[in-house]
């Protein structure tokens, strides 16, 4: 029960951070490219704490680590409440980022290592559902919080939230010994899933689905403040948006179960390509917000599909490796994804994100095809 929990308060707070950057912007005069960079920093982590994630774990306990995970985040939004310059919210990011590092490789690994084998796309999607209730919770609130007192104050009250949930993680995971969630003994990285080609493009094809999305939620309130849509409907976007996270990953991982995973990438990935470019030059506010409900199922349904993809790419021992290195390699597709696109907004304009984002959703969607024709050869 409390590993849910804490992927709620991850994913929101996640989500919560890159929505006060259009007001510390405005007030800092920060460029999209060093916007693009910060969100950058918010994966950054991932590269180099992925791999050690898993064996901190097994040493100290889960539970101790994740409940770490949400007190980073906490002294992030603590430091953020206080910033008085550029830098200070740098350093806000990095302990943000210090905490998306830490928290899927465990979480992932023992949700995988949970499940029965004809379940796990249908588990994977309910675990990862968790966090986007999370995220229309924070997420969607920190707007409207923002609205009744600022960004500064909003940023406060996350903070004293985030504490206090990792003090309660501590006194229970002093009474549980440590290590509420099972976790397989293994302490070294099992190399040998590297010589697997099908885990190899499975991680390809979720390399190149999280550099497509990565960036969506970071950039869209920039181009909704350039459509001069007012800022209360940000939070409602959000929460829209949020709501089709929630119902993608839920939908997407029973069908995962029963249809196959190549096949339901690559229309996933065909229809994040389409959305973005309607989203990204039909001004209307109504059929915005219904594209926030599509694209929202769309992008974060790939999640349930591409874990389901590594886990039946290896054997169940080799689970904490496998997650690892894609958590590695998702790492690296999200630090790179926002200060690219962002350099490419300073350049070409907001607009023109989205169908560069499109178009990497649809390279996603090769690796998947590749699998899927050498199924076919097999038969």
């Amino acid at each position: 029960m409390l590993l849910p929990l804490l992927h709620l308060f991850n994913d929101g707070y996640l989500a919560a951070m890159p929505l006060i950057l259009p007001f510390a912007a405005a007030e800092f005069s920060i460029p999209l490219s060093v916007v693009g960079l910060l969100g950058s920093l918010l994966s950054f982590s991932g590269i180099i704490l992925a791999l050690p994630a898993g064996m901190a774990a097994t040493r100290f306990g889960a539970i101790r680590i994740l409940g770490s995970a949400v007190l980073c985040y906490g002294l992030g939004f603590l430091l953020l409440g206080f910033s008085q310059s550029l830098p200070m919210i740098f350093a806000a990011f990095l302990l943000g980022s210090i905490a998306f590092g830490v928290f899927h490789p465990i979480a992932f690994s023992a949700v995988a290592a949970a499940a029965r084998q004809s379940d796990i796309g249908k588990d994977m999607g309910l675990f990862a559902a968790t966090g986007d209730i999370g995220r229309i919770a924070f997420a969607a609130a920190v707007t409207f919080i923002i609205g009744l007192t600022s960004w500064r104050s909003a940023s406060l009250m996350y903070a004293a939230v985030a504490i206090t949930l990792f003090a309660l993680c501590f006194m229970i995971s002093l009474r549980a010994g440590g290590n509420t969630a099972k976790r397989p003994e293994r302490r070294k990285l099992d190399a040998s899933v590297l010589r697997s080609r099908r885990f190899m493009l499975s991680n390809a094809a979720s390399l190149l689905d999280s550099f497509a999305n990565s960036s969506l939620f970071i950039f869209i309130p920039f181009l909704l403040e350039y459509r001069g849509i007012e800022a209360s409907f940000i939070g409602l976007f959000t929460s829209i948006f949020f709501i089709g996270n929630l119902l993608g990953k839920v939908v997407m991982g029973r069908m995962t179960d029963r249809i196959g995973q190549e096949r339901l990438l690559i229309c996933c990935e065909s229809c994040i390509f389409i959305s973005l470019l309607l989203l990204a030059f039909i001004p209307s506010a109504a059929i915005i917000s219904a594209l926030a409900l599509i694209l929202g199922f769309f992008t974060k349904g790939t999640v349930p599909i591409t874990s389901t993809m590594i886990a039946e790419a290896v054997d169940k021992e080799a689970f904490e490796s496998a997650y690892s290195i894609n958590s590695l390699s998702t790492s690296i597709a999200n630090t790179v994804a926002p200060l690219f696109f962002g350099i490419l907004a300073d350049i070409l304009g907001v607009l023109m994100i989205f169908p560069a984002c499109g178009a990497a959703a649809l390279l996603a969607a090769v690796p998947a095809a590749i699998m899927l024709r050498e199924k076919k050869m097999m038969k």
